[in-house]
């Protein structure tokens, strides 16, 4: 789905830098690859887009059933302004198997953007996986996040 390398991996230094970027490191102790996250709002609007994911932690402790214990429940908002190209297949409902986010090499592929220039080097995506539902990549001039941690008594 990416016109870029299909690697899956996130690229740390440029996350890190992003306004909030960082905010989102501490909260989870390390670069998120929100597996198993769900989509839970996706808005396009005249040149900007926003995701909005909910994720936790998975840490290397089980419960008594020997499931892991999930922590460090977030919603994690994804604020993309000056989108340069959209590409997204599957249905309005996504439990994301990987999210990255990327700094583009090479312009996009022109025939793959029949409606408009497309994304150029420099633009940032933001590509997820799917498990279940919705897929794809946005690709904007500026990404920016927020997080909003939930309280332990909303994530039971």
């Amino acid at each position: 789905m990416s016109i870029s390398a299909p690697d899956w991996t996130t690229d740390a230094k440029l996350f890190s830098t992003l306004p909030g970027g960082q905010a989102v490191i501490d909260w989870f102790g390390f670069c998120p690859d929100f597996h198993d996250s769900s989509l839970e709002r996706l808005e396009l609007s005249v040149g900007n887009a926003m995701l909005s994911v909910r994720t936790f932690r998975m840490t290397s402790k089980t419960d008594e059933n020997g499931f892991f214990i999930l922590d460090r429940h977030a919603t994690v908002i994804f604020r993309m302004q000056g989108v340069t190209g959209v590409q997204l297949e599957g249905d309005a409902q996504s439990c994301i198997s990987a999210l990255v986010v990327r700094r583009l090499k090479t312009n996009g592929v022109r025939s793959v953007w029949e409606t408009c220039g497309g994304p150029v080097a420099g633009n940032i995506e933001v590509a997820f996986g799917t498990s279940i539902g919705l897929y794809g990549s946005l690709f904007a001039q500026r990404l920016e996040f927020e997080l909003q941690p939930l309280p332990e008594s909303a994530t039971s």
